[in-house]
């Protein structure tokens, strides 16, 4: 098989096809998921009128050109933006570097999310901007929302989580972040959907947080980077997961929601929850768990490849 512009063009024009079917209204999602896309080491995604692009292998960096040119054929976009940055890039000692690559940029890119307007930082947002990996899951605040309930989102980033539990009648949401850019952005989303009034941001360690703070809620959302980065990190790592966890129960109110995730992809589904279990036991409060999930079709999972299932998501509810 010849690897050339037209070998890229076949298999972007595939997944693009795969996603327009899956969801045509979004205007945001992964176009190219790796492996799972047969386009080892290559990530795009999409926002809108621009792209953004990972290249994670040596292999891949090989034929960027060749990558590019049948992106820019197939989509036409405004502009692409290569986010080659990610620290998977040293494991085959590749350089680091983020730049745009066609066309221009402005300072942020808006995207709808489920009624929602967000604005994403293409060039210094986290990963590429935005965690396209969640969006099928935030439909769950509306499951799950109690309408003026009080809630907290850890780990809040853009504040996507936070906005779309007022969204779904939260009377108030507190987002915790340790970086003053991620607030930043996330105060601006808020201001954009007329909800500043119900979202306090909060620049703190969400660990130091928790530990000092004597308020409860009704829904805490935790949605944190990935603790365990490789095998010899998951004895650690699951330390860090039950006790934030822990904590977190421990300022849940009765009957209340914990929405907890983990993006490690060495924690499997059993062990995660064998963790909330341990969080559950640690702070005295019964768990029944509502809803379970991953990462949306967007980031589909290739059956061959297990490290391609990566994103746990659990409902639970604290028992009254």
């Amino acid at each position: 098989m010849k690897i050339d512009v037209d070998f890229f063009h076949d298999r972007i024009q595939a997944a693009l096809e795969r996603r327009m079917r899956l969801f045509p209204e979004r205007d945001a999602y992964r176009l190219v998921y790796g492996e799972a896309d047969f386009l080892p080491g290559l990530v795009v995604d999409r926002y809108g009128r621009f792209l953004v692009v990972q290249s994670l292998t040596s292999g891949m960096d090989r034929f960027l050109e060749e990558v590019l040119e049948a992106l820019i054929t197939i989509l036409k976009p405004e502009g692409v933006y290569l986010r080659n940055d990610s620290p998977f890039r040293a494991l085959e000692g590749l350089p680091q570097e983020k730049k745009p690559v066609y066309g221009s940029f402005p300072e942020t890119v808006p995207i709808t999310s489920h009624g929602l307007t967000f604005l994403v930082d293409i060039p210094n947002g986290q990963k590429t901007g935005f965690y396209l990996d969640q969006e099928s899951n935030r439909s769950l605040m509306k499951r799950y929302v109690a309408s003026g309930a009080k809630g907290l989102d850890l780990f809040c980033y853009t504040g996507a989580w936070g906005l779309h539990a007022i969204a779904a009648g939260a009377a108030e949401m507190t987002a915790v972040d340790s970086s003053r850019g991620a607030l930043k952005l996330a105060e601006a989303n808020a201001k954009i959907n007329g909800m500043l009034d119900r979202f306090g941001a909060v620049r703190d360690n969400v660990l130091d947080f928790l530990k000092k703070t004597q308020l409860s809620w009704d829904i805490i959302i935790l949605d944190p980077p990935a603790f365990i980065k490789s095998r010899s990190q998951i004895k650690d790592g699951l330390k860090g997961y039950i006790d934030l966890n822990r904590r977190s129960l421990g300022k849940l109110n009765p009957g209340g929601i914990l929405i907890t995730c983990s993006c490690s992809h060495h924690l499997d589904r059993a062990a995660f929850e064998d963790m909330l279990l341990s969080a559950s036991r640690q702070s005295g409060r019964e768990l029944r768990i509502l809803d379970s999930r991953g990462q949306g079709p967007d980031h589909p999972v290739l059956l061959s490849m297990p490290e391609t299932r990566y994103l746990k998501v659990v409902v639970a509810q604290a028992c009254k």
